[in-house]
């Protein structure tokens, strides 16, 4: 991890920086099967990084209409907010633009994704409750890829296996997760970018409780 204040590698775990001293917020730990600890984790990030969570959003919305390079930031976006979910430093603008290392497993994950969307989609009725179904298996896979870097079908076999084991609490983390990040765009239009970090950070919480499955 690193410290918040001069940027020192410190080890996992640490309480105090040895380089300036500073005392160190834990690391949240999270029980898997436990949707309560994971939204007040969550909740208690986002609030305690609220400042540099909304400039990040900001450029995101920026810039994640630009097609194909909107993967990588994507994913650079993402893995900023692991970062600050995880205590290893503030969200950083620069983030965005810096996880390309998995850009290529994430468009082939996108792709195969969009396709099976759109093969569904011809499907009357039954068609659009697979696509939804598709969605909720999907969703932890993509990000498996942007942490791990592993390929498309390994993530979504991840996804698959972590969904039957806890599809409860990823169910409830997918939708309040998508209630949170769309509430700012339905009242105050521009409050998306206070609102979608923390939709976000709700389903890295579920993803941290589950990465190991």
């Amino acid at each position: 991890m690193q410290c918040q204040f001069c940027k020192a590698q410190v080890p996992n775990g640490s309480t105090k920086c040895p380089q300036c001293g500073t005392l160190l917020p834990a690391s949240p730990q999270i029980n898997a099967g436990d949707f309560g600890a994971s939204f007040s984790n969550a909740t208690t990030i986002w609030k305690d990084n609220l400042g540099d969570l909304v400039l990040l959003t900001l450029v995101f919305c920026l810039v994640a209409w630009v097609p194909i390079a909107n993967v990588g930031f994507i994913a650079g976006y993402t893995r900023s907010l692991m970062k600050v979910f995880r205590g290893q430093g503030k969200a950083a603008v620069g983030d965005i633009f810096n996880a390309w290392d998995c850009f290529g497993n994430l468009l082939v994950y996108l792709v195969l994704y969009l396709v099976a969307v759109v093969l569904l989609s011809f499907i009357p009725f039954l068609g659009t409750l697979a696509v939804l179904a598709l969605y909720f298996v999907a969703a932890p896979g993509m990000l498996a890829v942007i942490d791990k870097r592993i390929g498309a079908v390994d993530a979504f076999k991840w996804s698959l296996a972590t969904i039957q084991k806890d599809a409860v609490n990823w169910l409830l983390a997918i939708l309040v997760g998508g209630i949170l990040g769309s509430a700012g765009a339905i009242a105050l239009g521009i409050g998306i970018i206070i609102t979608i970090p923390w939709g976000q950070l709700l389903l890295i919480s579920q993803y941290e409780a589950r990465k190991g499955d």
